[in-house]
């Protein structure tokens, strides 16, 4: 079992996927797997047929650690959430952290997650974020729109039992609603945010692609 699955699902965002992928190489703990999927994407299988990312991959490996990347046969839209769910399914860690392919993450984002999680009962855990268009904190809460994905590590066991994703927007606060009614949760006030947000919606990152 590894310590920690990370999911990646990608549609377009060429340089923010070679961006994401180099943000997990770089952390600066071992005993993971991320799984980088394309949803039907073009440029992933370019990188794919390119061997882009093997020698990558290979290096990753002598450390323990494993990165999946392959592409989808079909594009299913709605934020990736059908990889989301085979993720989840796939999932060998002990806990489970989302990523998406146009945000980036600090080198030591595994570890701080993880500090606040291992060897403890609780079923999932959740930080604060930067936000970066608006430059400032996101400072997470049970509501919607003050919560999601990039903030929470969850104990894998515990999220292959919550309903599925959907491709509706929102589906992140979705199965959030879901944990929160259903298992034991802390928010750690005191991590500095290693999970940078670089798009929003109605602000997408200049020349990202």
């Amino acid at each position: 079992m590894k310590r920690l699955t990370i999911s990646v699902p990608c549609y377009g965002r060429k340089r923010g996927t070679i961006r994401s992928i180099e943000c997990i190489s770089k952390q600066n703990i071992n005993g993971w797997e991320a799984f980088i999927v394309g949803d039907g994407c073009p440029i992933m299988q370019d990188f794919i047929d390119s061997n882009y990312f093997s020698d990558l991959q290979k290096h990753m490996e002598t450390k323990g650690n494993d990165l999946k990347i392959w592409n989808e046969p079909l594009n299913r839209g709605g934020s990736g959430y059908a990889i989301t769910n085979e993720n989840i399914n796939r999932a060998n860690g002990e806990f489970f952290i989302f990523y998406a392919n146009d945000d980036i993450i600090l080198d030591n984002h595994f570890e701080n997650y993880l500090s606040q999680i291992e060897n403890t009962d609780y079923d999932f855990v959740y930080f604060n974020s930067w936000v970066q268009p608006i430059k400032n904190r996101r400072t997470s809460s049970f509501s919607y729109g003050n919560i999601g994905h990039s903030e929470i590590i969850v104990r894998t066991e515990f999220l292959k039992k919550m309903p599925k994703h959907t491709a509706q927007y929102g589906h992140d606060w979705e199965l959030i609603s879901s944990m929160i009614k259903s298992g034991k949760s802390k928010k750690c006030e005191t991590c500095p945010p290693t999970y940078v947000v670089m798009s929003l919606p109605f602000s997408r990152e200049p020349n990202l692609d």
